[in-house]
C-alpha cells in the first residue's frame, strides 16, 4: 500500500523518483495480491496521464479531491487536506485474508495501531520510508523497516525516462525514443 503523499515527500528529500514498473517487478514474485496507490486527485492532465499509466500496469488507484478549508485568518492561509489514513487502514483490514505480508510505503505514525493489529493476527508487516520521514512507532510495530535509500538501485527512475515522461506530460508527441 502506497501513501503517495508521504512517499513523494520522502523521495523529494532524497532527490530521486521511483520507477513504478521497477517497483511492481521488485514485489511481483508470483504472490503479489495487489499494489494500492492512495493519492489526492488534482484533475490535472499530467496527473491523469500518470494515473492511466498506473492502471495499465495493474496498480489499484484510490483517489479523492483535495479538501480546502478556508480560514478567517488570511495571514495563516487555507488548510489543505487529503489524508488517506482511514482508507489505507480500512482497506488493509478488509483485505487481510488475501495477504500474508503487508508492505506499507509510508512513515506516518498514525498507522502504528493498524500495524500492531495486523501483526497480532499473524501478518508480516514491512514498512518502507526514509530515516527522517518515519515515526518510531512504525518501526516498533513492524516486522521490518527498510530505508528506501537501500532500494534506490532497484527503484530509481533514470534521467532519460524522466525527460521522456516530462515530454509526454507537456504534450510533445515527437519525444525521443528510448
Amino acid at each position: 500500500m502506497i501513501d503517495a503523499a508521504n512517499l513523494e515527500q520522502s523521495l523529494k528529500s532524497l532527490n530521486w523518483w521511483i520507477d513504478y514498473l521497477k517497483l511492481r517487478r521488485l514485489f511481483d514474485g508470483g504472490r503479489l495480491t495487489e499494489i494500492r496507490y492512495y493519492c489526492v486527485h488534482h484533475y490535472a492532465q499530467n496527473q491523469d496521464a500518470f494515473f492511466t499509466f498506473l492502471k495499465k500496469n495493474k496498480f489499484s488507484l484510490i483517489t479523492k479531491p483535495l479538501k480546502i478549508i478556508k480560514r478567517a485568518d488570511m495571514e495563516r492561509g487555507d488548510i489543505r487536506k487529503a489524508n488517506f489514513d482511514v482508507e489505507i487502514s480500512v482497506d488493509a483490514l478488509e483485505l487481510q485474508e488475501k495477504f500474508d505480508t503487508l508492505v506499507l510505503f509510508s512513515g506516518d505514525g498514525d498507522f502504528a495501531y493498524l500495524l500492531e493489529n495486523l501483526r497480532r493476527k499473524g501478518k508480516i508487516v514491512l514498512v518502507i520510508s526514509t530515516k527522517h520521514h518515519i515515526a518510531k512507532e512504525l518501526i516498533v510495530n513492524s516486522d521490518k523497516y527498510i530505508d528506501i535509500k537501500k532500494l534506490r538501485p532497484y527503484l530509481e527512475r533514470n534521467k532519460k525516462a524522466r525527460l521522456l515522461q516530462r515530454a509526454v506530460d507537456n504534450g510533445f508527441s515527437s519525444a525521443p525514443q528510448s
